[in-house]
């Protein structure tokens, strides 16, 4: 069950698309974070720290109460991400980042409050990044939009290596 504290934030975020959410550091409660425990993966790899996420558990309201005290404190810094390269099918490798438990735990956190806050200014169509609907959903409502008839065309498009082209300088400005 959500907590009241996140169904608040998204009441009034669809209540009020002009409010200003601040102080959401004070939703980060060792309550809260415990309910957000359920969304991390405790068969992930473990980060740079080499702690995974069943050895958390053993303490886990410990753990959690001493994460909190630090971002309230001022004094928690992420850790650094692990990095790791995927195999994939064309021979290259994919960079994947794995963070420490901590850190997914907090991402986790932060990630519900913003869902609760942005949820509200999503279209129901939008699909993306959404708890909830995925890329399937997009390809159910594409299929059903092509088979209406109304359409007669459809264009993909992928951008080989993106990122890795991009001017920076230009992206960042």
């Amino acid at each position: 069950m959500k907590p009241t504290s996140l169904q608040g934030i998204a009441n009034k975020a669809a209540s009020d698309q002009a409010y200003r959410f601040r102080n959401l550091f004070g939703l980060l409660t060792v309550e809260f974070l415990l309910w957000c425990w359920r969304f991390v993966n405790l068969r992930a790899a473990s980060g740079v720290d080499r702690e995974d996420a069943r050895s958390d558990q053993e303490n886990l309201r410990g753990n959690i109460e001493r994460l909190v005290a630090a971002v309230r404190g001022g004094w928690y810094r992420a850790k650094l991400v692990l990095r790791r390269y995927i195999p994939k099918p064309n021979g290259k490798l994919r960079p994947l980042g794995i963070p420490a438990t901590a850190d997914k735990l907090l991402q986790s956190g932060v990630s519900k409050i913003l869902e609760a806050i942005y949820e509200a200014d999503f279209l129901d169509g939008s699909d993306g990044y959404r708890p909830g609907v995925g890329a399937l959903d997009a390809v159910k409502a594409l299929s059903a939009a092509l088979r209406s008839g109304r359409y007669h065309y459809l264009v993909e498009a992928d951008i080989r290596a993106f990122f890795d082209r991009i001017d920076h300088d230009k992206l960042i400005e």
